[in-house]
């Protein structure tokens, strides 16, 4: 079975998305962080998986590795480094290495930058493809001899022999030659990865090439290999470290047991690095290490030797195999290692290649000189790589890229002198001058190209220090540009981008070179899809925004006619409408820069020609920002053309024609668009587009995807040359030219029309009038079309050229037919609307279809409907029109009915009144679309008469058009223009001093903007609510309406009136500015009066009426106060600040209506007019907020603070601090409604708090503000952070002295029970948590009982605890009372139901109630009469579940403080959270439904595999802000953080209680057996002794489980049978071996464990914080422990098991794997095979299920976990059962040792030397002696076990994170992947931020 750990490791290929995958990532790297001993076993596993064929599946094994090794410590052997070591001098021929070397064919040598033959690698090279043969003598050779055997070729396969290499020139060597009998051929005969002897070769004449190192590392190695072939083990080639071990284990790769290593390939990866294959499958380069020798794998593969452990780089060995696999054949493999080693370098760089035994300064070369190996070795890859691959509209080179990535980490660690070489390489391989090809080899010119990105990227400050490398790169990239290849041009710019400003300041000279390349390559870029494009647009724009380099081209224009703007700005024309937007926004930007060029530049280009190339940009354009780029370029052209208008007029005469037809062109509807005439389109070259399918508007058009197609089949037949603008131009307008409604959406349309309408209006402003005629031609046409949307357009032209126009008479000539459009009726039909008036008449027919055929009414009886319809173009006045088809639905329906057979009407009228509904629908779509056009019209025609100032007589008629606008009209940008008009209306009627009809339409703007009721509430419907918070409700209650899809359109239609009038009253109040309320005072009287009226004094009783409008005039004021103080002038702020203190007192009002807007209200103030308003907010509003008699005031107290922080966002920061008080004590308030919001609130404001700190102090707050302001700011600090809270003098004696953090502990339930909070304190096992409450649970009583005796406050007198707990616990509670707080009274109310019987009226006579949860659930009746002081709830999660009994009885008990112990808050998912806060704090997470809703569904919607990545972001969002909530009320330590205050070993015993069966069999035993025992005890011989101790034999299998005794012929058999089935419970349940479920507990209070199931999925199973070891005694018993506890009780876990059966040769098989694979959590061992001489390190938990006599033994086994090696505190739990034999052998050993040191002094006391009344002592049930407990030991000894703990579990992934630490999967979520894995792979940006 496959451990948790491969599981994980799988997901890195499995996970089915990228937040999956990354939590596995980060899984890994928390495993690594908590064992960080587990490093190499964490790569081996991972590192295989870069080589895997999938993209994703690399990608996420570098970030796994990159992150493991983050959590690693950084190798620097000098760290502590005073002196140079001594024998440095001996060494040193090894640094300065020979340099006379001829290459044979090993490369053990570092190859040098300066060296490096780039003519030989080019020529002879071998290049690296896409992939290439499987070379299967090297598959089959072991990993070893292949890394050899590669390395041996490396030299031949780059070309460096100065020849073309031959793989058959160095035949593969197999292993299977060497037969292993042969030590001689064992020896010398093996090809060793440091041997560098090729089989033949004599091994002198190359070992004189080695250094004395080498030397020594070579003989050590041999005489190694000398042992092992003797031994005949061979084969293997294992990376681990060596260390002494146990004899009797050699591991090799046919015997050692792998967990499923085959599970997790799914065939897609060779198998590298895999530790379990038989040396012939295909392996391509298991990781291997060099030395032979009996060996150990405790550790991993790529681990170093023994004798370089820790003495050389740790990451030597993998790198070893990375710089061997850049060049594979595959390109997979290549992608994976560059991907590796950029995250080792990048990471652990500075330490590559150090040595322990050097000093600094020779380490520091050794670290250059392997970083430069790895230089070399990345440029030549970039040398040889061909591989490219295409995507999307670029291409890509992935392996270039990678490896320039990783080229890039290691820039950043070498010195300066290495960057330059690094530089000369690939400067060399850019501009290929000097290497004698016989052509320009675009590849390698572009991997040049790809690194010297990088260089300038990562190591831009080298650059400006050096003229030399900058000048190289500005020739190399202009080199780049010139190039004929499109990827090198593409890089070559962006090489630039980084370092343009740096450029053009430091090479004024070589500017004029680089922009006629720029240019020259912009003419080149013929074809639309050349990936360059955007790349050189960016960089054309990015230089362009420099003056220099503008001057410069001025300069070189007046020199050179062919460099003139004329010429050149023409070429950039092309790109206007490239298919990617950025190109076009970059065309943009660059014309615009040359249009705002003064002076001569702009003449020559500046033509009518771009005028109209710019137009249909603007029609066609549907990006938002590429529009309004457009629009303003246009402007800026049409204004610099204007200086002379005449000019501009006779430039733009020939192209007025079609391009008014095509701004005026109509709008379809969907499905049935209107497509332009293509004809009308000029292109960039001058031509035209013909576009076949597209004829003139006017015709009928069948379905025009037909009419698409044949474009594009016919188009390959237009001319030649225009052949591809023509595809470009229409790939990416298609639609817009075709009209095509449903693709591009109404809105764009909508917005096209009235861009071109802006931009003909300017240009029509700036003609001279007597230029005029054509264009007003065409718009007086436009205003009769038959098309709704060209009269739309027409008249926009009008009201966008008046408001251009110098004087309002200008446009006077449109005036008659614009007012004919308000005041004449609208035409029947519109043409665009056809298909509308189509529908109806097909419906229609349907109906009279019905009579015919259903209703068998004769045909010359039903009316015949015309076949053409209005609208159409042939339609005459006879048409089919919308009456008739009423008609048919009105008096012809009816007539027809009668006409029809009584018996046929009956059958056949549900069908025809069906058919007629459907009728009738199509009729109301048909009127209201019509209507809308209607209205749209007028409302323009009606802006275009306001825009001339025309006021007529009859103001009506006007106002209503745009106020149906206003309150109608669905598109935004429309009705935008309408309330802007409103404005100017209004402004015209003031300036005329026409009042009248100026108030009339702001009233209604007033009315419109209170519509919507989800903003403004109608005040008859909420007038009866008194004390319920609306804000709660709307929030819980959206009501289901009973016709929902009425209730939909009505708030639908009320949101877009509401909208509309907003955004007039907000542009009527911008427009008028500080005058606004003396201009338009109604204005003010709607705000001000219903308050003043309502809130001066008492609430007049109409206010309270339903029936009468005053109460709504109240909310509408208080609405618009807050619509209109976010854009009310300054000025007038002072106004609002007088309504302010009415809206205070509204806010105490007993109706919930007034005071939930009035919350909304004064929020919004509060955003505005902070400094005023949130002063009287903290001093008049806040103090009410504790007013505990009157409950409206604190319910809108709270609501106002709920609706600001909804509003104010960071704003609120510097305030948080006064509101989070007032909120937290709302938080326990009675009332369930304050509850539920204040929690809410204070969700959002804990967040805020971390930030508030360094905002300075808002101004205007009183020095008494400020002061209190403090004070709560260290109460918050306390709050969020619990070593800041105040120490706390325990007033009474415990007798313990508390470590630090236990002192701390108790600090913070101090401050918990200071300010009336309560917690969770789930502290690691064995940190003493039982002990703390017990500090803070003495210290409450004893304060209560003082301030009693001074005061006799009721609220202070004497109350009992009540502690409940599992059953297994309750003796400990007693016994850690007994022993640290004697003086508390204690009262255990458990056992049998008469036992508690006696104790129940006594339960508050006593300090301390101690009871079990069953106790608890049964007698909840007894429990809750009493009220507790403190209830304490040890294993807390046990309420996980809120609808069991035990959680609800628990709930229903009331005490001052509550508090919960547990180590485990969350088991499975998030509701237990909920349930254990809606015990300590009801309310606090919301009611469960809200709190599902907010937390549990978005976060177990994210973790479903095929989330979306909202969802995901919106789970991780709910988790973050969960944690942030709940973080302030859960207290957490881990041992590793306390570490310091720990001893190394902590002893602790576990009692558990005899069950009843036990102590039966007990009692029996003595009576029977005693007497006989009392007789032999004296006695000295053999049988006597021997039977004494069988006799405690017995009583010990007893203590552990009947079971083990009670076998089929014990005497007491058959009662016993009798006795269980009269309880129906059977020998081997677990009930009757309390060890067995005391042992459960125990696992799960380690966090082991965890009850429940628990998903399989190792992605959410926790990281368990601990191991156990387990020993028993007996091999039975540990078959009941692995079959009862480990089968049964928690199948989560994942044990191994070692005990006598295990053949010896195996035992440490079990032992490396339990050590090696961390997610085994539990190992099964008897004593006597466990205690010896095992190292199991691995664990950190030593469990003793039974006892040994000679505690030598014992103690054996307790260091088998704690010895050399164990990072970790080690925990040693006895399970004891009192009263028995097993507690007295316990104290009769007298086992006092001292933990700390664990030096043990015991005689070493077995049975022989005990006294006959100690032996006699042995069989008495009893009390326990006081001596076992007072002997307790050192004070570690008292550290008694604690509750369940696992590590806070985030409750998402089930990570594990440390308090207060972001969970760890949001910090890796970034964006989520989709199919720009190139362009995210490769981002530089992103690339750089990694390197910071």
């Amino acid at each position: 079975m496959a451990s948790r750990l491969d599981r994980l490791v799988t997901i890195l290929e499995t996970g089915s998305t990228r937040l999956i995958r990354d939590t596995a990532v980060n899984q890994l790297a928390d495993w690594q962080k908590q064992h960080p001993d587990e490093l190499f076993n964490l790569l081996t596993r991972v590192v295989p998986y870069l080589r895997h064929k999938e993209w994703e599946t690399r990608n996420t094994a570098a970030k796994a590795i990159g992150k493991i090794i983050e959590n690693a410590p950084l190798y620097d052997p000098n760290s502590d480094d005073t002196s140079p070591s001594a024998d440095a001098s001996s060494e040193n021929d090894f640094v300065k290495k020979e340099e006379h070397r001829d290459f044979v064919f090993d490369q053990d040598d570092f190859f040098k930058l300066d060296a490096l033959d780039v003519t030989a690698i080019l020529r002879y090279g071998r290049p690296l493809l896409r992939g290439g043969p499987v070379d299967l003598g090297l598959a089959s050779l072991d990993p070893q001899n292949r890394l050899a055997h590669q390395k041996k070729t490396l030299n031949g396969r780059l070309g460096l022999l100065g020849r073309v290499f031959d793989d058959d020139e160095m035949p593969v060597i197999s292993d299977h030659a060497n037969s292993p009998s042969t030590p001689h051929e064992g020896a010398n005969g093996f090809a060793r990865q440091d041997s560098i002897a090729t089989e033949g070769q004599s091994q002198n004449q190359d070992e004189n090439k080695l250094s004395t190192r080498q030397l020594n590392v070579l003989k050590r190695k041999r005489k190694r290999e000398a042992q092992k072939a003797a031994q005949g083990k061979s084969g293997f080639g294992d990376l681990t470290l060596r260390r002494t071990t146990t004899a009797g284990s050699d591991g090799f790769a046919d015997d050692t047991p792998m967990s499923d290593a085959d599970s997790k390939k799914n065939g897609k990866m060779s198998d590298y690095f895999s530790l379990d294959r038989p040396a012939d499958v295909d392996e391509d380069t298991k990781v291997v290490s060099e030395f032979k020798g009996p060996i150990l794998p405790i550790k991993s593969e790529l681990e170093a030797d023994e004798d370089l452990e820790g003495a050389e780089w740790p990451y030597e060995r993998l790198c070893d195999f990375l710089t061997v696999d850049l060049f594979d054949p595959q390109w997979e493999t290549r992608h994976g290692a560059a991907m590796g080693l950029r995250e080792i370098t990048r990471v652990h760089g500075a330490g590559a290649g150090r040595r322990r035994d050097r000093s600094r300064s020779e380490n520091n070369k050794l670290n250059r000189q392997w970083l430069d190996d790895l230089a070399c070795r990345l440029c030549c890859v970039l040398m040889l790589d061909k591989f490219t691959d295409y995507s999307s509209d670029t291409s890509v080179a992935p392996i270039r890229e990678t490896v320039g990535q990783t080229l890039g980490s290691v820039l950043r660690h070498i010195p300066a002198q290495s960057v330059y070489a690094v530089y000369r390489l690939l400067y060399r391989m850019v501009m290929q001058e000097d290497l004698q090809l016989e052509h320009n080899v675009w590849a390698v010119c572009h991997g040049g190209m790809v690194g010297l990105r990088y260089v300038v990227a990562v190591r831009k400050d080298l650059l400006l220090q050096d003229g030399d490398m900058i000048d190289g790169v500005i020739r190399s990239v202009m080199k780049g540009l010139g190039d004929i290849d499109d990827d090198v041009r593409s890089v070559s710019a962006a090489t630039l981008i980084p370092m343009a400003k740096e450029f053009v300041m430091m090479r004024r000279g070589a500017l004029e070179g680089l922009i006629n390349i720029v240019w020259e390559s912009l003419s080149n870029l013929g074809d639309d899809l050349s990936a360059s494009t955007g790349k050189i647009m960016d960089l054309l724009a990015t230089l362009c925004s420099f003056p220099e380099v503008l001057e410069a081209m001025k300069l070189s224009a007046s020199q050179d006619e062919e460099r003139s703007f004329t010429l050149l700005v023409p070429r950039l024309y092309p790109f206007l409408r490239h298919t990617i937007t950025s190109v076009r926004l970059a065309v943009l930007k660059a014309l615009m820069t040359f249009a705002n060029l003064d002076g001569d530049a702009s003449k020559g280009w500046l033509n009518g020609r771009l005028l109209r190339l710019i137009f249909q940009n603007v029609l066609v354009e549907r990006d938002q920002d590429t529009l309004a780029t457009s629009l303003e370029l246009w402007a800026a052209l049409v204004r610099n053309l204007a200086k002379d208008p005449v000019v501009l007029a006779d430039e733009f005469e020939a192209h007025v024609e079609p391009l008014m037809q095509l701004g005026l062109h109509p709008i379809g509807v969907p499905r049935h668009p209107i497509p332009m005439n293509g004809a009308l389109f000029q292109k960039p070259s001058g031509g035209t587009y013909s576009l076949p399918g597209a004829a003139p508007a006017t015709s009928r058009r069948s379905s025009p995807p037909e009419g698409e197609r044949a474009t594009k089949r016919r188009r390959k037949s237009t001319k030649v040359d225009d052949i591809l603008v023509t595809t470009h131009s229409h790939d990416v307008d298609g639609h817009m030219m075709q009209g095509d409604v449903d693709m591009v959406g109404m809105d764009v349309l909508v917005r096209s029309r009235v861009s071109a309408a802006k931009a003909m209006g300017l240009l029509m402003s700036l003609i001279p009038p007597s230029n005029q005629a054509t264009y007003d031609g065409c718009i007086m046409q436009g205003l009769v079309s038959p098309f709704a949307s060209t009269q739309l357009a027409a008249a926009m032209v009008i009201d966008e050229y008046a408001k251009n126009c110098e004087t309002s008479e200008a446009a006077a000539r449109f005036v008659g037919a614009l007012q004919k459009i308000i005041d004449l009726d609208r035409p029947s039909h519109y043409r665009d609307l056809v298909s509308y008036v189509q529908r109806v008449r097909s419906q229609s027919q349907q109906l009279l279809n019905l009579f015919r055929d259903h209703g068998k009414v004769s045909p010359s009886k039903l009316p015949s409907l015309a076949v053409v319809c209005q609208g159409e173009p042939e339609a005459g006045p006879g048409a089919f029109s919308i009456a008739n088809a009423e008609k048919v639905v009105g008096d012809d329906f009816d007539r027809l009915k009668k006409v029809m057979v009584p018996g046929q009407r009956l059958i056949v009228l549900p069908q025809l009144n069906e058919a007629r509904e459907a009728t009738v629908a199509v009729i109301e779509e048909a009127k209201a679309a019509k209507e809308a056009r209607d209205a749209r019209i007028r409302a323009a025609a009606a802006c275009a008469l306001i825009a001339m100032k025309i006021l007529p007589k009859k103001p009506s008629p006007l106002i209503k058009a745009i106020m149906d606008s206003i309150k109608t009209e669905e598109n935004q940008e429309l009705q935008g223009r309408s309330a802007a008009t409103i404005a100017r209306l209004v402004q015209l009627f003031t300036d005329s001093g026409r009042r009248g009809p100026a108030d009339k339409v702001v009233s209604n703007l007033v009315k419109f903007s209170c519509v919507e009721v989800a903003e403004t509430p109608e005040f008859p419907s909420h007038a009866h609510k008194i004390n319920v918070i609306l804000s709660m409700q709307k929030e819980e209650d959206r009501v289901d309406h009973p016709d929902a899809a009425k209730f939909a359109r009505e708030a639908r239609a009320a949101r877009i009136t509401r909208r509309g009038a907003k955004e007039a009253l907000e542009i009527l109040s911008q427009t008028f500015g500080a005058d606004l309320l003396a201009r338009v005072p109604s204005l003010q009287t709607f705000m001000e009066e219903p308050l003043v009226k309502a809130f001066s004094d008492e609430l007049p009783a109409e206010a309270r009426d339903p029936e009468s409008t005053f109460g709504q005039e109240i909310v509408d004021a208080l609405s618009v106060i807050r619509t209109m103080v976010p854009t009310l002038h300054p000025a007038l702020h002072p106004f609002v600040m007088r309504q302010v203190p009415l809206v205070i007192k509204a806010l105490r009002s007993d109706l919930s209506v007034f005071r939930y807007m009035a919350a909304k209200c004064m929020a919004t103030i509060c955003s505005v007019i902070t400094v005023d308003a949130m002063t009287a907010l903290v001093e008049k509003v806040l103090p009410s907020i504790n007013n505990p008699v009157d409950l409206s005031f604190r319910q809108g107290a709270i609501e106002v603070i709920y609706h600001l922080i909804a509003v104010m966002g960071d704003a609120i920061l510097p305030y948080v601090i006064f509101l989070i008080v007032p909120v937290l004590g709302r938080m326990s308030d009675s009332d369930n409604e304050i509850r539920l919001i204040a929690t809410t609130s204070f969700a959002t404001l804990v967040k805020l708090v971390p930030l508030e700190a360094g905002i300075p102090d808002p101004p205007g707050l009183s020095e008494e503000l400020l002061k209190g302001r403090d004070r709560e700011r260290t109460f918050i600090a306390q709050l969020l952070d619990p070593k800041k809270v105040e120490p706390f003098r325990i007033p009474v004696a415990i007798k313990a002295e508390l470590r630090s953090y236990q002192q701390e502990g108790v600090n913070w339930l101090h401050f918990l029970n200071k300010y009336h909070l309560h917690g969770i304190l789930c502290d690691d096992m064995g940190l003493g948590k039982t002990l703390q409450t017990i500090c803070i649970v003495a210290s409450d009583h004893h304060q209560r009982a003082e301030e009693f005796a001074k005061t006799g406050a009721a609220d202070a007198r004497r109350l009992p605890s009540l502690i409940v707990c599992p059953p297994t616990l309750s003796g400990h509670w007693q016994q850690e009372i007994k022993t640290y707080a004697p003086f508390l009274s204690v009262t255990a109310y458990v056992g049998p139901p008469a036992e508690r019987k006696a104790k129940r009226d006594g339960l508050d006579k006593t300090d301390i109630v101690i009871t079990s949860y069953d106790v608890c659930r049964n007698d909840i009746e007894i429990i809750e009469k009493y009220n507790w002081n403190y209830v304490v709830l040890d294993e807390g999660h046990l309420i996980k579940n809120p609808k069991a009994k035990i959680t609800m009885a628990v709930k229903r008990l009331a005490s001052n403080h509550r508090l919960i112990l547990t180590g485990t808050p969350i088991q499975n998912n998030v509701l237990e959270l909920w349930s254990l806060f809606d015990f300590l704090m009801p309310g606090f997470l919301g009611a469960e439904k809200v709190f599902l809703d907010r937390f549990a569904k978005p976060i177990a919607n994210s973790r479903y595999s095929k989330a979306s990545s909202k969802e995901q972001e919106a789970g991780a969002l709910a988790i973050e802000a969960l944690h942030k909530q709940v973080l302030p009320f859960l207290l957490r330590r881990l041992k590793e953080e306390v570490l310091d205050d720990l001893p190394p070993k902590i002893l602790q015993n576990y009692y558990c209680d005899l069950s009843d069966l036990q102590l039966k069999l007990f009692e029996d035993f003595s009576k029977r057996e005693g007497k006989k025992l009392s007789e032999e005890a004296g006695k000295e011989d053999k049988d006597a002794k021997q039977h004494i101790f069988q006799a405690l034999q017995y009583m010990r299998k007893l203590c552990n489980s009947p079971a083990l005794v009670m076998k089929p012929g014990h005497k007491a058999y058959e009662d016993t049978q009798k006795f269980l089935a009269r309880q129906n419970t059977s020998l081997e349940d677990p009930a009757h071996a309390p060890k067995l479920t005391a042992l459960r507990d125990l696992l799960v209070d380690c966090g082991i464990g965890s009850e429940g199931q628990e998903s399989s999925d190792p992605l959410y199973t926790p990281i368990k914080p601990h191991r156990a070891l387990v020993f028993c005694q007996m091999k039975e018993m540990l078959d009941m422990v692995q079959n009862t506890v480990l089968k049964s009780m928690l199948p989560s876990v994942q044990y191994l098991r070692l005990d006598g059966s295990v053949e010896a040769n195996r035992r440490q098989d079990i032992v490396n794997k339990f050590n090696s694979d961390p997610s085994y959590d539990v190992l099964l061992l008897t004593t006597s095979v466990g205690g010896l001489g095992l190292n199991l390190t691995g664990a950190d938990t030593v469990i003793f299920v039974e006892h040994d006599w000679n505690p030598q033994r014992d103690l054996q086994a307790m260091d088998r976990a704690h010895r050399i090696g164990q990072k970790k505190v080690v925990n040693v739990y006895r399970l004891i059962t009192r009263g028995t034999l097993e507690e007295k052998i316990l104290s009769l050993q007298r086992f006092k040792i001292d933990v700390a040191s664990t030096v043990v002094n015991q005689q070493n006391a077995g049975l022989a030397t005990m006294d006959t009344d100690q032996i006699l002592d042995l069989f008495n049930l009893g009390e326990s002696g006081p001596s076992l407990i007072s002997d307790g030991g050192s004070k570690a000894a008292k550290e008694n076990l604690e509750g369940r703990e696992e590590d806070m579990v985030d409750i998402e992934t089930g990570d594990v994170r440390q308090p207060g630490k972001k969970a760890a999967w949001l910090e890796g979520l970034g964006e989520l992947w989709d199919n720009t894995q190139y362009e995210e792979s490769f981002d530089l940006d992103g690339f750089l931020k990694t390197m910071q």
